[in-house]
């Protein structure tokens, strides 16, 4: 049977558009959250023997597990002194000399060790001697009694609202689906006893809450579109009821006036080359509230000289990632300076930040002289401005100096809840005074002797969700006072 080339090409089109609808309705990567009192985290969920494994260490070294060793086919860790022993193709673990039932074999690839899912809640109870709670329905753990409630209160009216209430501060994404409200709550602990409750109301028929792949879900379902707005505390959410547009009024003009043209534009001279915008920000309006993060060093430049085989440079880049995942967790936008291993002098750094039009700019910085995060602004001494259209170079950042100090405050102040031992400190450091935003640099340090802790998944997650923390309050300040 002979082919045409163009029922060939035909058919290789529509294979290609088949895969890529394929694609389009692939499930979302699945994940598993895990809340503390001091942070929250997700994982990867895989699918193994016919039913949902996860990664041991990804699992317990946020929470401070250290020392995997293996030997034959036994891998031992501990946490808080607790050891834990499992065993390759066995479905049970030994753990603080007891045996616990694991429902499923233990498996190693490329050494790393994976569990099944719903031994999850026996692994943790059994190590850390604390309350566990376990949605399996929903993929979320929550340990020492960590949660957030929420009430409701629906106020009647000729324009109805609903007031939702927390008792710790969330910031939600907010999706609009026709007349349903979602509120999503990604890191967030959010916990509730009602799964729906229906309203005695034509404007705000019903809440829904529900739970899916490490997520919460808050669902306010109305009569048209609803308008969702968070409270400048984060504790507090209103719903109300969008009123629809008045109908345009016609009018007759005597005379429509002549159109004028329009002016030519203007030039503006080139300043020095800076590096490439980051991805998506060519042709594109900058958002309202813009986060740089600023990984410091980069390609030659490999910073200070943390360990075997860790250099300043690879720790800052890693750190800015989660930041960079924690802000826009929160709904903030958020672009890096830098998302490879290349060359970026302080110059560039600068003037790419302040070309964006960013709201914060953070550097990440790493160091082996203390036992501490730091939080610097820039060690200028003189707020004052000189009059005129363009600021001094050298002191931009004076213009913005007491909003660096704020949020440098802000930040260190969600350290400490944290538990992290915190330093507010200045510093002449570039590019800070050249940043006209508020801008502060954060510095993980540890000393010699302990500068594996700088590497841990647990240390990165606590000061990235802090750092994050702190910025989220300042946006919602902001927001507050519009």
């Amino acid at each position: 049977m002979r082919w045409s080339k163009g029922l060939l090409v035909a058919l290789a089109a529509i294979a290609l558009l088949s895969c890529t609808l394929l694609l389009s309705l692939a499930d979302p990567a699945k994940q598993f959250t895990i809340y503390t009192p001091q942070s929250s985290y997700s994982i990867e969920i895989l699918d193994r023997q016919g039913q949902a494994y996860i990664g041991l260490m990804e699992l317990l070294e946020p929470l401070g597990a250290t020392g995997m060793r293996s030997g034959d086919s036994d891998w031992v860790l501990q946490l808080n002194k607790a050891e834990a022993r499992f065993t390759e193709g066995k479905d049970k673990a030994k753990i603080r000399g007891n045996s616990i039932a694991l429902s499923g074999n233990v498996l190693v690839e490329n050494h790393r060790v994976l569990v099944p899912l719903n031994a999850s809640f026996s692994i943790l109870s059994s190590l850390l001697h604390k309350n566990i709670d376990f949605h399996p329905a929903g993929r979320r753990i929550f340990v020492d009694n960590a949660g957030i409630h929420f009430t409701s209160e629906l106020k009647k009216g000729e324009k109805s609202s609903l007031l939702l209430n927390f008792s710790q501060p969330v910031n939600p994404s907010v999706n609009q689906e026709g007349n349903k409200s979602k509120l999503v709550f990604k890191r967030e602990p959010l916990i509730s006893d009602i799964t729906n409750q229906p309203f005695d109301d034509k404007a705000i028929r019903s809440l829904n809450f529900s739970e899916d792949n490490g997520n919460a879900t808050i669902t306010i379902t109305g009569d048209s579109a609803l308008h969702v707005s968070l409270g400048s505390d984060g504790k507090t959410i209103l719903v109300q009821v969008v009123q629809p547009p008045a109908p345009p009024v016609a009018s007759v003009s005597p005379q429509a006036p002549a159109p004028q043209p329009s002016p030519a534009p203007s030039v503006a001279a080139q300043s020095s080359p800076t590096p490439e915008p980051p991805i998506g920000t060519q042709g594109h309006t900058p958002p309202a509230f813009l986060v740089m993060i600023d990984p410091s060093h980069g390609g030659d430049d490999r910073g200070a000289y943390l360990a075997d085989k860790l250099d300043e440079k690879d720790l800052t880049l890693s750190v800015a990632r989660k930041l960079k995942i924690e802000l826009q967790d929160r709904g903030i936008a958020v672009r890096l300076l830098r998302d490879a291993d290349i060359n970026l002098s302080l110059e560039q750094r600068a003037e790419a930040t302040n070309a964006q039009h960013a709201a914060v700019y953070v550097a990440i910085h790493a160091g082996v002289s203390g036992q501490e995060v730091r939080v610097y602004t820039s060690a200028l001494t003189s707020p004052s401005v000189g009059a005129g259209q363009f600021l001094p170079w050298e002191t931009a950042q004076a213009s913005s100096l007491s909003r660096s100090q704020t949020l440098a405050q802000t930040i260190s102040g969600e350290l400490r809840k944290k538990d992290v031992q915190t330093a507010l400190l200045t510093t002449p450091l570039r590019p800070l005074n050249n940043i006209i935003a508020p801008a502060v640099a954060i510095e993980l340090s540890s000393d010699r002797s302990n500068t594996q802790d700088l590497v841990t998944q647990r240390v990165q997650n606590v000061v990235a969700a802090a750092v994050a923390s702190g910025i989220a309050q300042v946006h919602s300040q902001i927001e507050a006072q519009k």
